[in-house]
């Protein structure tokens, strides 16, 4: 699958998973996301963690692949972490939709990157 290249732009998701991997993934997942819900104000950066965690998470419960994410870690972490993940869906899907909020109309293909990512994690 596709990843949200006008999203992510130059965004290090390396480095992103490698703060994931070294942490309880689904604690750092949802911890995420609680962050985005509750900052007063979101950058650019914060956005993109944002639809980094949105797409490791839709990796992990939806069984997809992106380009960006490494295919072995995800399957390890969709072997490990699917039920605790799939608890955070609607965690997720508020983050993104805050994250959206955050970037107003300032940048409609990012928007519309994550109004796409946030279907993606409605989708059975």
């Amino acid at each position: 699958m596709a990843d949200l290249d006008h999203l992510l732009g130059s965004y290090n998701v390396r480095d992103e998973l490698d703060d994931i991997a070294s942490a309880d993934p689904p604690a750092y997942l949802r911890r995420c996301f609680a962050e985005g819900i509750s900052a007063p104000e979101l950058n650019r950066a914060r956005v993109q963690q944002l639809a980094v965690c949105a797409m490791v998470h839709d990796s992990i419960v939806h069984d997809r692949d992106y380009e960006s994410l490494e295919p072995e870690l995800m399957s390890d972490w969709r072997a490990h972490f699917a039920l605790a993940c799939s608890r955070m869906r609607e965690l997720a899907a508020a983050a993104l939709r805050r994250a959206r909020e955050a970037l107003g109309s300032e940048d409609p293909d990012a928007v519309a990157d994550l109004e796409d990512l946030e279907h993606r994690l409605g989708a059975a």
